[in-house]
């Protein structure tokens, strides 16, 4: 549990009260853009107006929403043997998700991501101790496009014991078989469905639009019983306000529609809270996730979820640098301070730089060190009658002793008092041309964790099941 006298405010309450009135403001006012029949008659019947494809959302709609929705969110692993349950005073972190480069693990170079790409990555982030989920890393390009998703969602269950998220969906077929994969893993549909392994991700479209496709997708994952995760992304200054009282006030408002569209499909559905505001590079045109916005957003968007008791899944491992060089690692670790000290109960993009346009392995293994850093802050420190140690002081003061060989600093130092790092850890400065840095420390990391052999993790059944769904998939999706 975060202490409260590290937490990290960010905005006073009065503020986020604003921000929230904007947000309502919004849905009300202006409304948003919904481009499917079904879930427009669904916001109808609810109470709101509907003029052509633009749907006014009244307050009252929302409040009933929020309180008609299950604000619980749990990752659990393929076979469900294992879970994570967000909100649990524990600060958790998955990786970034379907990024279409990689670097190369021999050039260093970045190419575009393959199917191989997905499972090594698996593996390390399998490996990785302060890596509590995992999603699918990279969207590989070697792959039909049609069947992107759910392939890099196959490949990841064969080689993780970790609890899982889905991947990010676009359409209906994505979340049919992600499901079908999901539950051939953990008993079937109807052992999915009471306990279902895999929250699914789907991307409003900013601003507040929400087309036919996607639509049909956030729809199919409600129906399915796996927690939706809305993940609005709008970027300051293009598809959101360059100021970022704006951009989350209209964040706010979009994973606000996400919620009554919810509620309103099956009320008692399950909905988190994600925030994945970024800025835009005006020199440029793409986005920029080096500046320390990207950490404050998240730590933002986490006060405005807990305000309305949701858990909060927000960007935090956050890079424009496209190498592991001193800015991948200070840009990083300001990103993932701020959100962690604000209380997030998940923090996204580990694994990932170049503004998430590249996977990086070596990079997951500098962000699992990272990590490990914050969780040490986290802790903060105990003051109590054993660590205050007056009669550990007053035996060494009096006896003329030395504290290295008390029994009090051993089981300190055991415990983890001092924080060390794993990766690199010189310990003398005699001979500095023998120490390669942290990022060729971090390559050789990934390469003795890959040399280790690791079986398929599911059964030989499950596998055939799986094997089956694939070829059911590429019958059905792929068209050329």
């Amino acid at each position: 549990m975060l202490p409260k006298q590290l937490m990290l405010q960010v905005l006073t309450q009065e503020q986020y009260a604003e921000i929230e009135e904007i947000a309502y403001r919004l849905l009300e006012d202006v409304g948003i853009r919904l481009q499917h029949e079904q879930a427009m008659e669904m916001l109808r019947a609810r109470g709101c107006s509907v003029q052509n494809d633009r749907v006014y959302i009244p307050r009252h709609v929302v409040a009933w929403s929020l309180e008609n929705v299950d604000k619980n969110a749990t990752f659990r692993s393929a076979d469900g043997s294992k879970e994570v349950v967000l909100g649990q005073g524990q600060f958790l972190t998955h990786n970034g998700g379907s990024v279409p480069n990689f670097e190369d693990l021999e050039t260093y170079r970045r190419r575009p991501a393959r199917l191989q790409d997905l499972i090594d990555g698996t593996r390390i982030l399998d490996a990785l101790l302060n890596i509590d989920v995992i999603i699918p890393l990279v969207g590989p390009q070697d792959v039909p496009d049609e069947l992107m998703t759910i392939t890099s969602f196959e490949a990841m269950l064969h080689h993780t014991s970790k609890p899982i998220g889905g991947a990010a969906v676009e359409n209906p077929n994505d979340v049919r078989y992600m499901v079908e994969l999901a539950s051939a893993c953990c008993g079937g549909k109807e052992a999915f469905r009471a306990r279902p392994t895999i929250p699914i991700l789907a991307s409003p479209i900013s601003p507040l639009t929400f087309t036919e496709k996607l639509t049909s997708a956030i729809l199919a994952i409600i129906d399915s019983g796996a927690t939706f995760f809305p993940l609005p992304a709008p970027t300051m200054g293009a598809s959101g306000p360059i100021t970022m009282a704006g951009a989350l006030a209209q964040q706010h408002a979009e994973v606000l529609a996400s919620i009554v569209i919810t509620a309103a499909a099956r009320p008692g559905a399950s909905v988190a809270y994600c925030s994945r505001i970024n800025p835009l590079d005006m020199r440029t045109g793409v986005s920029w996730w080096g500046g320390p916005d990207m950490g404050m957003a998240g730590a933002c968007a986490t006060h405005l979820a807990h305000r309305n008791g949701l858990k909060s899944d927000v960007y935090g491992l956050c890079t424009s640098s496209a190498s592991l060089d001193p800015r991948f690692a200070y840009e990083k670790l300001a990103n993932a301070l701020m959100p962690a000290l604000a209380g997030a109960d998940i923090l996204s993009g580990a694994g990932t730089m170049d503004s998430g346009m590249t996977a990086t392995l070596a990079g997951a293994v500098l962000d699992n060190e990272m990590l490990s850093l914050i969780h040490h802050i986290l802790r903060s420190y105990e003051v109590n009658s054993e660590t205050l140690a007056f009669d550990v002081m007053k035996k060494v003061i009096q006896t003329d002793d030395i504290f290295l060989g008390q029994l009090h600093t051993v089981r300190h130092l055991r415990d983890g008092t001092i924080w060390f790092p794993t990766i690199n850890d010189s310990i003398t400065h005699a001979d500095p041309e023998a120490d390669s840095g942290v990022a060729a420390s971090a390559h050789a990391r990934v390469v003795d964790l890959l040399k280790s052999s690791q079986p398929d993790l599911l059964s030989e059944s499950v596998c055939t099941e799986l094997s089956k769904i694939m070829e059911q998939a590429r019958r059905e999706l792929v068209t050329s």
